[in-house]
């Protein structure tokens, strides 16, 4: 059913005329008459009693009439909403976050977004990198703030933070005490890692396969937060993002230990599919995310020069 032709209807039936339903319009007067006529041919019905110039509405056309109206002001709506230019109660969108992201990185913005934006509804999917990345592809996600690198060809990534993973041990691990050790010491100790899907475990899977050691993994974990408790507790010893275990390298509760000739760290960043359009309601989340990193700028360059 075509919009316009609704709309001639509905102008014929508020002024019993098809002459000053064009004029109303700004169209011409057989164009009204061949809408209302292309509507009725499609319904199969007649809509008006004609009788010379002046029409009146038949029982289908008042039937019609009441449907119509509502369609109209749905139709108003709808363009008031979508042409509002900012967030507007019942708007809703999901993105996703790695762990660290969600306790560390993103309370401030979301306590900020949540409270200018109340009635907006975010959901948020946890999850290590690689299930992010495939929300992302899945149109399931407006964004993600997850582990880099990650490479995609439908994929664009900005890096938002640098993440230095140190060695960490609890107050009385044997390695507290000591300045520096060897990798080849590390990996006959009790290790809590993340699981082998995550970045951060790559990386560390590859600094100990370069050096030819295979490392005696106890336990493979998803929560930082958990892993920092379990360190803090003397189960074993880890290498945990520096955002996570800051708290507790401050309060003595670990201690961080330098592992000869090695660097372990990972990158944070902000990633999105390629050629996305960002609402005005996801746009101002993220750039309040990455006014924190002096990135906004930067961001809006990338997003904007493909969208344009």
């Amino acid at each position: 059913m075509n919009l316009h032709h609704l709309r001639y209807f509905l102008a014929v039936s508020r002024t019993s005329s098809f002459t000053q339903a064009a004029q109303q319009l700004h169209v011409t007067q057989p164009t009204v008459s061949g809408g209302v006529a292309e509507l009725e041919r499609e319904l199969g019905v007649r809509l008006f009693h004609r009788e010379g110039r002046r029409v009146e509405l038949t029982m289908e056309g008042r039937t019609l009439s009441s449907y119509a109206l509502r369609i109209e002001d749905l139709v108003d709506e709808a363009q008031d909403r979508v042409s509002a230019g900012g967030p507007v109660a019942g708007d809703s969108f999901g993105f996703g976050a790695i762990d660290a992201a969600v306790i560390y990185l993103l309370p401030d913005s979301l306590g900020r977004y949540t409270d200018q934006h109340p009635d907006v509804q975010l959901s948020i999917q946890v999850a290590p990198s690689r299930y992010l990345a495939d929300d992302l592809l899945a149109n399931r996600s407006e964004f993600a703030v997850l582990s880099l690198p990650y490479e995609h060809p439908r994929l664009d990534t900005l890096p938002v933070l640098r993440d230095e993973m140190p060695l960490v041990v609890g107050a009385h691990h044997p390695f507290a005490g000591k300045r520096s050790v060897r990798l080849d010491q590390v990996a006959e100790e009790t290790l809590i890692l993340f699981h082998p899907d995550s970045v951060s475990r790559k990386i560390v899977d590859e600094h100990f396969g370069e050096a030819g050691l295979s490392p005696r993994v106890v336990m493979e974990m998803r929560s930082p937060e958990a892993m920092r408790k379990l360190v803090e507790a003397g189960v074993g010893v880890s290498f945990l993002p520096r955002i996570a275990v800051a708290e507790s390298l401050a309060s003595g509760a670990v201690k961080r230990v330098k592992v000869r000739g090695v660097t372990f760290e990972r990158e944070i960043g902000l990633a999105w599919r390629k050629g996305r359009y960002f609402a005005p309601a996801v746009r101002m989340l993220i750039e309040d995310f990455l006014a924190s990193f002096d990135l906004v700028d930067t961001w809006r360059q990338r997003v904007d020069s493909v969208s344009n």
